[in-house]
C-alpha cells in the first residue's frame, strides 16, 4: 500500500493531502481538523488511517494556526468561526480533482477540530454527508465555565488570551450567543457521531450528552445520531475512535 502525502496551499489555506495511490479515482474525501495551539502535522496518524481506509483526506491549519500563525495565539473562537467559514470554499476547489470526489465529503475534527465541525453543520447550508466530532463538544459555555478557576486563569493570561479574571464573563456571554447547540434543529438531517471521553475535564462530555438528547427525537434516521463515550478516556483521542471515525465515513460516505 502507497499513501501519499503532500503538502500545499488550497485557496491559500496550507493542508496536508493524504490518499492510497491504488489507481481508484474519486475517492470519498474527509476533511479533518486539529485542536487548538495545534497545527496539521500534529493529527497526520489518524490523517493516514482515514488514507488507508480509501479516503481522500484534506488537513488543513486551521485559522491562526501552524503556518498560518502570526506569532501571538489565536482566540479560540475566532479561529473556530474563521476556520469554519473557509470549509465550502474548500470544497469546491476539489471540484475537478481527479483523486477527490468532493460530492462525498466528511468533517472530523479533534477538540477545537470538534468545535468546527459542530459549528459548521448547525448552519442552514452544508455540503458535506457525515460528521464525527472527537472529544469536542457544542456546549461552549461550559469550556469557558471549565477555566473558572485561578489556576485555568492564570494559565489563560499566560498565553495572551485574557489580560484579567473579569475578561472571562464577556468571554462567556460571546460563548453562549454563538455556540451550535443553540442551532441543534440544523443538525438533524446529518449523520452525526459524536466521540467522547467520560473523564475530559476540558470540552466536558455533558455538552454533547445535552445535543443527544435534543436531537434525538427530531432525527429522520435514529441510526444516523450515535453518541459513544469512552470510560478510560479524558481530553485525548483514542485507537478505538479512530476506527469508529473511519467507519462511519465508510457507512455514509459510500
Amino acid at each position: 500500500m502507497e499513501i501519499i502525502v503532500r503538502s500545499k496551499r488550497v485557496c491559500d489555506i496550507p493542508l496536508l493531502e493524504l490518499y492510497e495511490n491504488n489507481g481508484v479515482k474519486k475517492k470519498p474525501m474527509v476533511l479533518l481538523y486539529h485542536g487548538y495551539l495545534g497545527r496539521k502535522e500534529f493529527v497526520l496518524i489518524q490523517a493516514y488511517n482515514l488514507a488507508c481506509n480509501g479516503f481522500f483526506v484534506v488537513v488543513p491549519d486551521a485559522y491562526g494556526h501552524g503556518e498560518r500563525g502570526s506569532g501571538q495565539v489565536i482566540d479560540l473562537f475566532d479561529s473556530i468561526q474563521h476556520s469554519t467559514s473557509e470549509i465550502d470554499n474548500l470544497i469546491d476547489s476539489y471540484t475537478d480533482n481527479q483523486d477527490a470526489d468532493n460530492t462525498r465529503v466528511g468533517l472530523a475534527g479533534f477538540s477545537m477540530g470538534g468545535c468546527i465541525t459542530f459549528q459548521y453543520i448547525a448552519q442552514e447550508k452544508k455540503k458535506v454527508k457525515a460528521a464525527v466530532p472527537i472529544i469536542s463538544t457544542p456546549d461552549w459555555v461550559s469550556i469557558v465555565d471549565n477555566f473558572n478557576t485561578p489556576e485555568k486563569t492564570e494559565e489563560l493570561k499566560s498565553l495572551g488570551i485574557i489580560k484579567e479574571a473579569g475578561e472571562l464573563a464577556e468571554y462567556r456571554k460571546i460563548a453562549e450567543s454563538i455556540q451550535p447547540i443553540n442551532r441543534y434543529e440544523m443538525m438533524k438531517d446529518t449523520p452525526l457521531l459524536m466521540l467522547c471521553g467520560a473523564k475530559d475535564m476540558v470540552t466536558p462530555v455533558s455538552g454533547a450528552q445535552r445535543l443527544y438528547e435534543l436531537l434525538r427525537p427530531i432525527v429522520a434516521d435514529e441510526d444516523a445520531l450515535k453518541l459513544v463515550i469512552d470510560p478510560n478516556s479524558a481530553h485525548a483521542d483514542t485507537v478505538g475512535m479512530n476506527l469508529m471515525l473511519a467507519e462511519w465515513m465508510k457507512k455514509y460516505l459510500a
